[in-house]
């Protein structure tokens, strides 16, 4: 069923409700069912993508691969450019399916045309928007680090061996915050790319609080779900070790890259689940 944002009106202005409660199971069944629904589209964004870059990786091959594995150090200049230009590429092109797949499973937008190689501002915003939660994250890394490198060794002196284990709850405490956090900002990245401007990073973690229960709940049937995946990847690849049949072997790595790509839709379906919660 099509679904639309569940804005709420206040004359001409869009306004958001202050707080929703996440039902975990709920959100990790939209984006398990939009992962299998929209596998195909996705695969097709991603063909595109390769079709456009296969210059790129041509270039690669000739100027640093074509006699093998280099040493990274021994590279010329030409060959180093070639692979920052083809990383950069595969940067771009990455979040430009992140935006069309935002886009496709919640507002059911087809791209057409040049728009499956998306390039314009919402891209760019999108890609302001994951930067600054990596800044949100990197923060809380160093933070845990600076506890057990410097304030953990700077009162063991004082305090002796309680000090490590107070250190360590203080470092779990400051990644359960770095997820919640996280958590709290993911839905911001869907409103980015459909393009909601009335849904800020303010607003995301506004109507987010009180769910910290939830979220942990959240966590751990996506991991769940994600071992299940893996467990199926795993199947398939300890059978085509132990079958001497020759077809077992290309079956097995298909069942594995298909098992890895729903994956991976599935994780970049998350910031949607939640936006389509919170919003």
């Amino acid at each position: 069923m099509f679904w639309y944002p569940r804005f709420i009106f206040e004359g001409d202005r869009m306004s958001v409700p202050e707080r929703r409660s996440l039902p975990p199971m709920g959100a990790i069944e939209f984006a398990i069912e939009k992962a299998f629904r929209h596998y195909g589209f996705a695969l097709s964004l991603l063909i595109g993508w390769v079709v456009l870059l296969l210059p790129l990786v041509a270039l690669v091959w000739y100027v640093a691969l074509r006699d093998g594995m280099p040493d990274i150090g021994s590279l010329s200049p030409v060959a180093l450019g070639a692979l920052g230009l083809l990383g950069v590429g595969v940067l771009v092109a990455s979040f430009s399916i992140e935006v069309n797949w935002n886009r496709r499973i919640l507002l059911d937008e087809r791209p057409r045309g040049l728009l499956r190689w998306r390039l314009d501002g919402v891209v760019w915003r999108y890609m302001a928007a994951v930067l600054l939660l990596l800044v949100v994250l990197a923060i809380h890394i160093a933070a845990g680090i600076a506890v057990m490198t410097a304030a953990v060794p700077a009162l063991s002196a004082q305090f002796g061996a309680a000090t490590r284990p107070l250190g360590i709850a203080v470092t779990a405490l400051i990644g359960l915050s770095a997820l919640f956090s996280l958590y709290r900002r993911l839905s911001w990245l869907a409103a980015v790319a459909v393009g909601d401007s009335d849904f800020t990073v303010r607003t995301a973690y506004r109507v987010s609080r009180g769910n910290r229960i939830a979220f942990l709940s959240f966590t751990f049937w996506l991991l769940f779900s994600l071992a299940v995946v893996g467990a199926l990847g795993a199947g398939a690849f300890f059978a085509q070790q132990s079958l001497p049949q020759p077809w077992v072997k290309p079956v097995a790595l298909a069942a594995i890259a298909v098992l890895a790509w729903l994956a991976l839709l599935f994780l970049h379906s998350v910031p949607a689940a939640l936006y389509r919660v919170f919003r």
